[in-house]
């Protein structure tokens, strides 16, 4: 059994934890560990399955496997070198920290130059096994990366992709649900303010957005082709399309991922 430590706790580290153990078969033993006290209590307490930590120098008599770290940017620099001050020689990191490359994990550990890293990305969604994890390696094992993968499975699905590609995979994905519970929130408190429960708005809406995305993914129609036919002339569709064309509604959504993309990559 592989044993795996949770370096902070906050909301997108517990949401993965929280995936990962809700697989009663997942063959981990999950560890987690947060510089904030209340933050690991409070995780520990709501987490069936997650050990706790008490201290950075435990990996080691822990016998850790794997070291994930879901810290701000600013503090992964003095946590590798931290951890490099132990004997963990060809173990694994895995950074999800925002613009933090593999070589800036890399380049802190001069104690124990064999260790894996390994960058990831994922999203909120991972508490509910539905999230979009990608991975990037440049030293890792296929072995490695097959468990890693596989982990992470338990979380949604996951995409391994170039690091060059990260700056727009953390906006396509990693951001992306903020955009879309705010356009999933103009739309239901439209349909509440017109009369509507919220449980039911909630029920149609959602169901409206997943399967309108799901059949435009499978379908082999471009996607401004399937609007135009969507919008028969003359009807209730296209009159609600003329506003969102003539606001440029396709522009703003590409100038917030820009924007997003700019921050993920300084």
């Amino acid at each position: 059994m592989k044993r795996v430590l949770f370096i902070g706790l906050g909301h997108m580290g517990s949401s993965l934890v929280k995936g990962i153990l809700k697989n009663s078969n997942n063959k981990i033993e999950v560890f987690g560990y947060d510089a904030i006290k209340e933050v690991q209590d409070k995780a520990i307490k709501n987490i069936k399955g997650l050990r706790p930590l008490k201290d950075i120098s435990e990996i080691e008599p822990k016998k850790i496997d794997y070291i994930v770290i879901g810290t701000r940017p600013i503090d992964v620099e003095p946590l590798c070198k931290n951890i490099d001050q132990l004997n963990i020689d060809g173990k694994t990191i895995i950074c999800m920290a925002n613009a933090v490359t593999i070589e800036d994990v890399q380049n802190n550990f001069v104690k124990n130059k064999k260790v894996s890293v390994i960058r990831m990305m994922p999203n909120m969604n991972a508490s509910i096994q539905k999230s979009v994890t990608a991975l990037a390696t440049k030293n890792a094992s296929n072995e490695t990366m097959k468990f890693v993968s596989e982990m992470f499975e338990l979380c949604g699905i996951v995409e391994n992709i170039d690091e060059d590609k990260f700056g727009t995979l953390t906006a396509i994905s990693g951001c992306s649900p903020s955009y879309i519970i705010l356009f999933f929130k103009a739309m239901t408190d439209y349909a509440i303010d017109k009369g509507f429960e919220k449980e039911q708005a909630f029920r149609i809406i959602e169901e409206a957005i997943i399967g309108s995305v799901m059949n435009a993914s499978k379908s082999e129609v471009e996607l401004r082709t399937m609007v135009d036919q969507i919008c028969v002339p003359n009807g209730s569709t296209i009159e609600g399309q003329k506003i969102l064309d003539n606001k440029n509604f396709e522009k703003i959504i590409q100038e917030a991922l820009t924007a997003a993309t700019k921050k993920a990559v300084s």
